[in-house]
């Protein structure tokens, strides 16, 4: 049976539909806060679409999440006291409107239903019903200082994790928006945060001591902080748990924090850039800083490979002073799978690090396990084999003195620490300085 020259043409015109939404669903965004746009950029090639004006409600764009069915994503404007909905089957604009005075934050709840908006002058968190874009609720968020700032979903409990605008405090928010449950000081100009997938931890960056600071969701108690560079502003956390990034706008770098080890490794950016909000793509392996000003580009973001910590790409856009990026979807509950870490096995950590002329690889084994342990660069080839055999139960360490298998020095750089063998694979980031 032939088919109609309407029905190839319905056929063909599908296709072609489905075509498009498979190129617009694999888009990141880019909001660009002088020139109050944003615009869409191919995840692979990096390749930038049009310009979307965000004018009037997005004017100053200060936040972009995409929601957690990866649908659609919202960029909320400071200036312009509203929220821009992008469809991303189109990239096209379906939603415009107000919100409140000087917008911050969007976050969503784990069925996406709800979306919660944070607001520094106005001191509140909108509800917002994200089907019919309607105000449902608000909730009065206390401050000291200026008002509600950055936002983050618990995606095991539902809460909310809302820090105070330039200010001390961690506020934790029932999930329904309903109250504020905990509030606490953390530190002294905290801005933005994550939440593990696990649950356990939050994480914020204190701009005012040049720091990341960990939070137990339990005790609601400081138990780590990460030296980084200055004024840490843009922050993100890997679907596994184990890596966080975060960008410092005035030394213009990004860090790489191992979370199972404690290392943290700096990563150089353009000296003229001012390095703002990061996004992760897991799958991908990489991380997206929005780059800010930046000599050379109109609107600079860097790609970070998480494996090397290195920078291997940059790239722009139409649009003047990139501040927000988005890349994938809100972790939120049963969405974004937590795999278990070879920690529970295993645990593998360097100190110092970085290091010079030596550093110490330690070893936490639960059980017996015949494996090697060797030193890789980021070509992934073989420098030297630090220890091979029967490993023991229980803890021990190993040198290295930043020299390969001949005696010969080896250049400044990243190196990989890699454990294989009894079906645990291992890996470390080290950092030499010669």
């Amino acid at each position: 049976m032939r088919n109609s020259p309407l029905v190839l043409l319905l056929i063909l015109a599908l296709a072609l539909t489905a075509a498009a939404q498979d190129r617009a669903l694999s888009d990141g965004f880019v909001g660009c806060s002088t020139s109050d746009s944003a615009y869409p950029f191919d995840l692979d090639s990096h390749t930038a679409g049009a310009s979307i004006d965000l004018l009037p409600e997005g004017n100053y764009p200060y936040d972009a999440t995409i929601t957690p069915d990866g649908s659609q994503v919202w960029i909320v404007g400071a200036s312009g006291d509203g929220v821009i909905v992008i469809d991303r089957e189109t990239n096209t604009i379906v939603q415009q409107f107000a919100v409140a005075n000087y917008a911050i934050g969007v976050a969503f709840n784990q069925d996406g239903d709800r979306a919660f908006i944070t607001s520094r002058d106005d001191e509140v968190m909108k509800i917002i019903d994200t089907a019919t874009y309607a105000e449902v609720g608000e909730l009065a968020i206390p401050t000291s200082y200026l008002g509600a700032g950055n936002i983050a979903l618990d995606p095991v409990s539902g809460n909310l994790y809302v820090v105070d605008w330039y200010n001390d405090d961690l506020h934790e928010v029932a999930g329904d928006g309903s109250a504020v449950l905990r509030s606490a000081d953390f530190g002294t100009n905290l801005w933005q945060v994550v939440v593990a997938p696990d649950g356990e931890h939050v994480y914020v960056t204190d701009r005012g001591e040049d720091q990341v600071v960990e939070i137990s969701t339990d005790t609601f108690l400081i138990t780590r902080t990460f030296a980084v560079g200055d004024d840490p502003w843009g922050l993100d956390i890997t679907a596994d748990g184990t890596a966080l990034v975060v960008s410092c706008e005035d030394s213009s770098e990004a860090y790489l924090i191992d979370l199972v080890g404690g290392g943290i490794i700096p990563i150089a950016l353009d000296a003229s850039a001012d390095p703002r909000d990061v996004d992760i793509l897991d799958d991908a392996g990489l991380a997206f800083v929005a780059g800010g000003s930046v000599t050379g580009y109109t609107a600079a973001v860097y790609v970070i490979d998480l494996e090397t910590a290195m920078v291997v790409d940059t790239f722009d856009g139409p649009g003047t002073n990139s501040n927000v990026v988005a890349v994938q979807a809100q972790m939120a509950g049963g969405l974004t799978p937590v795999e278990p870490t070879p920690a529970a096995v295993a645990r593998l950590t360097a100190y110092p690090n970085p290091f010079n002329p030596q550093v110490t690889i330690s070893l936490a084994l639960d059980r017996e396990l015949r494996g090697t342990l060797t030193v890789h660069d980021l070509a992934g080839r073989q420098v030297r084999t630090l220890a091979e055999g029967a490993f023991a139960a229980g803890d021990q360490s190993f040198a290295w003195n930043g020299r390969d298998a001949a005696g010969r020095s080896l250049p400044s750089g990243v190196y990989l620490v890699r454990l294989r063998g009894g079906g645990v694979e291992l890996r470390h980031k080290i950092v030499l300085m010669q």
